[in-house]
């Protein structure tokens, strides 16, 4: 996971709560709940690393770059 301030953290944390409703270190994805967050799940590190900054599932990320990626077009 990343290294941040106790600020930030608690900032993070309650911005989550209020736009998903889920606490970011609950062991579970912020965006659908999923609890299929430990290595083994994601495509690759690069996406495991992602979750340690976002907290989604890889289901979550693909979705949410995938729309990323269409708006840039």
């Amino acid at each position: 996971m990343t290294s941040k301030s106790p600020e930030m953290e608690k900032f993070l944390n309650d911005l989550t709560k209020i736009l998903y409703g889920r606490e970011r270190h609950s062991g579970a994805c912020v965006a659908c709940g999923s609890h299929k967050v430990s290595v083994e799940d994601f495509r690759d590190a690069l996406s495991y690393t992602e979750y340690g900054i976002s907290n989604l599932c890889q289901e979550c990320q693909d979705k949410t770059f995938k729309t990323l990626k269409t708006r840039k077009k």
